[in-house]
């Protein structure tokens, strides 16, 4: 008993709080000091890397949270039928671990129970389990197929992502709730099992379909360059339903489509070409993020808002049509977006987010709307080719390192009206030789044109900007 450290619970039972052994095949005693052992708690086993089989006696109904995580040499684990609940996390990161048994009274896999268990083969399911929580299976990169039970109801958020051997998987009928990324990054999973009679799914060519949302939620991963054409109907498409299929050259969406969430074609690297229907009122963030071979695109008049990170890193991109009704581009919206030239920013934009068009280096000039009232730190830095900006009337203020690196920077227009000019907002800047700030700027950061070695400044008289080139041996001419 020296290898075990128990305690007695206020039921009479006793509970194995730790395992402080070294050996590699243990076998967890039934009774303690006369008490049934029922429990083993969180963490009892975390981290015992030299663990290699366990044995839990039929006394035992609870596994606790993480109660085997980490043992990385398991490689086998008998769990009675007498168990009715294994914690969350319990077998985390057992990455020996071949094949589990789950004993028919369980209902419930709970969130990251098995994720990473990268040598995971078999997984048997009892018949009466009900839900299996998010990250459940999720990298068990091993597992090849998977039987869900008929009475399964729920599959909770990433429950199997990044399984990149599973290659088959069935949907029983009674499973109505899906939660997100349920397959993400299972690129080797071609066979969706779903009957005709499903309330809910339905599989179109490979694709897997809610068909009560017409959410498109999961494209098998192909090999090959190929062109795909959303079916009609499909209102949805789902969070990373194409990530990465790098072979998907085209997509052809058609107008029932509303929504594209997040991530829906991240690192589609082939994708060369797409048309947003004018149906479309949602992009979501990092919709397009990484897709390098995508040259045009058009933005339908539908959409107010382009989300976080919607097309970084789209290298090759050289020209977008923004839209009449578009009101914000959020953060690094084209961040990255190196080949980019020209961009028409149109009346009625109000918002510019910070980094949203950072790095895009053959940018030669940008006519910012009246409309405008903020732009965002880092905006347009690093557009080493950017010549000439014209900011609106309606702008209080240029935000740290707005035009931050722009070296061919040569012609800025600032109207009457802006108030402040933030820190290295026009840092090496090193061919700005002219610019005249408006009697309207009150504040400037001591470090706004830092680097801006042959700059020379028009200011008003009295004014705050007389004043800062004063102070920062700057030279200047009253206008």
């Amino acid at each position: 008993m020296s290898d075990f450290i128990f305690s007695l619970r206020r039921d009479g039972s006793a509970q194995l709080d730790e395992y402080a052994g070294t050996g590699a095949d243990v076998i967890i005693p039934s009774v303690y000091d006369g008490h049934p052992v029922t429990v083993i708690a969180d963490n009892a086993f975390s981290w015992q890397s030299s663990v290699r089989t366990v044995m839990i006696p039929d006394s035992v109904t609870v596994l606790g949270e993480a109660a085997f995580s980490w043992c990385e040499s398991l490689t086998s684990v008998e769990i009675p039928d007498s168990v009715k609940t294994i914690g969350e996390w319990c077998f985390i990161g057992c990455s020996a671990l071949r094949s589990v048994t789950i004993p028919p009274m369980v209902k419930k896999i709970n969130y990251s129970t098995f994720q990473s268990c990268a040598s995971l083969v078999s997984v048997v399911l009892p018949d009466g389990l009900r839900s299996i929580g998010p990250e459940a299976f999720s990298e068990c990169r091993s597992l090849v197929s998977v039987s869900l039970p008929d009475g399964l109801t729920s599959l909770g958020d990433n429950a199997f992502s990044s399984c990149d051997s599973l290659q088959s998987v069935n949907l029983p009928d009674k499973l109505t709730s899906l939660g997100i990324n349920v397959f993400s990054g299972c690129t080797s999973l071609s066979d969706i099992v779903v009957s005709d009679r499903h309330p809910v799914f339905r599989v179109e060519d490979g694709v897997l379909i809610n068909r009560k949302e017409q959410r498109l939620i999961f494209h098998p991963f192909m090999s090959g360059s190929y062109a795909y054409r959303i079916p009609d109907g499909v209102r949805i498409i789902s969070e990373e339903a194409f990530a990465n299929r790098v072979h998907l050259t085209e997509i052809i969406i058609p107008d029932s489509v509303s929504v594209i969430e997040e991530k829906a074609f991240y690192g589609c690297r082939g994708l060369r070409s797409v048309r947003l229907p004018a149906s479309l009122t949602r992009l979501g963030s990092y919709a397009f993020h990484g897709c390098i071979s995508l040259i045009e695109v058009t933005l339908p008049d539908s959409l107010s808002t382009l989300e976080y990170s919607v097309f970084y890193a789209c290298s090759t991109l050289v020209t977008v049509r923004l839209p009449a009704s578009l009101r914000v581009i959020a953060s690094c919206a084209f961040s990255g977006c190196g080949n980019l030239t020209t961009v028409n920013f149109p009346d009625g934009l109000v918002d510019i987010g910070d980094s949203a068009f950072e790095g895009c280096r053959s940018l030669d000039s940008i006519v910012l709307p009246e409309s405008l009232e903020t732009l965002g730190a880092h905006a347009f830095g690093s557009c080493d080719m950017l010549q000439s900006v014209s900011l609106g009337s309606r702008l209080k203020a240029i935000a740290p390192r707005v035009f931050s690196r722009c070296r061919s920077l040569n012609q800025v227009v600032i109207p009457d009206g802006l108030v402040e000019i933030g820190s290295e907002a026009f840092v090496n800047c090193t061919n700005l030789l002219t610019l005249q700030l408006p009697e309207s700027v009150a504040a400037i950061a001591d470090d706004a044109f830092d680097e801006c070695r042959h700059l020379m400044l028009f200011v008003w008289p009295g004014s705050a900007a007389k004043h800062f080139a004063d102070v920062h041996d700057i030279p200047y001419s009253e206008v």
